[in-house]
């Protein structure tokens, strides 16, 4: 964690620079922490996520929000398209995935992204 201001924590990982939403106690900054990482958005296919090339995981600020590079694991008929971010599985609801991504970029704003910290 580089810097905490309100409720917000800029922090730094292998996969890139981000801002997210902090839910615990008030982080120590430049310390290191394990947390999990929740997206409440619902994303609408070639609006805020699409299929990518890119093949490496990444994480970075965009203006307002944040992008994601991520591998794509499942689709199930309800929405919601389960995806590897390095590791890390996230679920995200999406409308009318076409299917057939190796990799998807999504974005969303700031407020829409949380980190919870846990102890291992």
């Amino acid at each position: 964690m580089s810097k905490f201001d309100g409720n917000k924590v800029e922090f730094t990982s292998v996969l890139g620079n981000g801002v997210a939403v902090w839910c615990g106690e008030p982080p120590k900054l430049n310390s290191c922490y394990n947390v999990e990482f929740n997206v409440d958005d619902i994303f609408k296919w070639g609006l805020n996520i699409n299929d990518v090339c890119q093949e490496t995981p990444e994480i970075k600020v965009d203006g307002q929000g944040m992008l994601f590079v991520s591998q794509v694991i499942s689709y199930e008929s309800d929405g919601v398209l389960t995806v590897s971010l390095g590791g890390q599985i996230i679920f995200l609801d999406v409308e009318a995935y076409p299917g057939g991504c190796k990799y998807v970029s999504f974005s969303t704003a700031i407020k829409n992204i949380s980190l919870y910290p846990f102890v291992v």
